[in-house]
This record gives structure tokens, C-alpha cells and sequence, in this order.
């Protein structure tokens, strides 16, 4: 090593925190996003990952869900508490299921296709996405 090179730092800005990397703790934020199947708003979700022993900022959930929300991977809704967000499955599905067990069965229904696309067009929305759970208790359920 020269004179001039500094020694290496122990403490480098660019090292992930807690050894994980910025990917994997994006991947993590949607994975428990996408485990609860709810809408949650940042602090909910960061409340979660903590409580699984993470140390992931509240600015990575943010950034991490407006990075995902412009790549069409998150319905968002607005309320009171301001935003809540739900990860969309992979693949457009809907699913009947059971508020009991939580089992569920995918169906397709043309007709609900339809109708949400007039939705959007009657209204002047444009990109129009859903995600449909319609519950109920199946017969093994009290």
C-alpha cells in the first residue's frame, strides 16, 4: 500500500447495515407486506419488521413502497391515517376466502373485468388495477 492510500475505514458508508444489502431489505419490506394480505401504511409495516429483530429504517419502507407503487406492484388507498398499501399478486387473480380458516379458491368472473373497466373509463380514471378478496365462511368453519 502507498503512502498516499488511506487505511481501509472500519466504518465504510456504502456497507450494508446489519450485513444485509439494500436488496434484500427491499425483498424482505414486500415479502411481510405481501405475508399480511392487508393494506398497512409505512409505520404499520415497520413496526412489523422490527418486531421480526430487523433494524430496516423507516425511510428504506418508504422508499422501498414508492419504488413498487411506480412499478405497479402495490394497490394504494388513502385515509384517514393517509397512505395504506397491499402488495397485487404476481398474476391477476381473484379470491374467495374463508374469514374463518383463511383457506381461499381463485375464480374469474368476465363480468366483474367488464365492469371495473367501464369504472374506470365513466369516471376519467386511466390505469385502473384491482385486486379482488371477497370472504365468506366455508362449510368446514362454524
Amino acid at each position: 500500500m502507498s503512502s498516499d492510500t488511506p487505511p481501509p475505514s472500519p466504518c465504510r458508508a456504502d456497507a450494508p447495515a446489519g450485513g444485509r444489502g439494500a436488496s434484500e431489505r427491499r425483498s424482505e419490506i414486500l415479502e411481510v407486506l405481501g405475508e399480511t394480505g392487508r393494506f398497512l401504511t409505512a409505520r404499520q409495516l415497520h413496526v412489523l419488521i422490527a418486531a421480526r429483530g430487523h433494524d430496516t429504517g423507516l425511510s428504506t419502507v418508504y422508499r422501498t413502497l414508492r419504488v413498487a407503487d411506480a412499478a405497479g406492484r402495490l394497490e394504494v388507498v388513502h385515509d384517514s391515517s393517509g397512505k395504506a398499501y397491499r402488495l397485487l399478486p404476481d398474476t391477476h387473480q381473484h379470491r374467495l376466502e374463508c374469514r374463518g380458516c383463511g383457506e381461499g379458491v381463485p375464480f374469474v368472473s368476465e363480468a366483474l373485468e367488464e365492469w371495473i373497466e367501464g369504472l374506470g373509463s365513466r369516471y376519467g380514471f386511466t390505469d385502473v388495477r384491482h385486486a379482488v378478496n371477497v370472504t365468506g365462511t366455508c362449510t368446514r368453519c362454524p
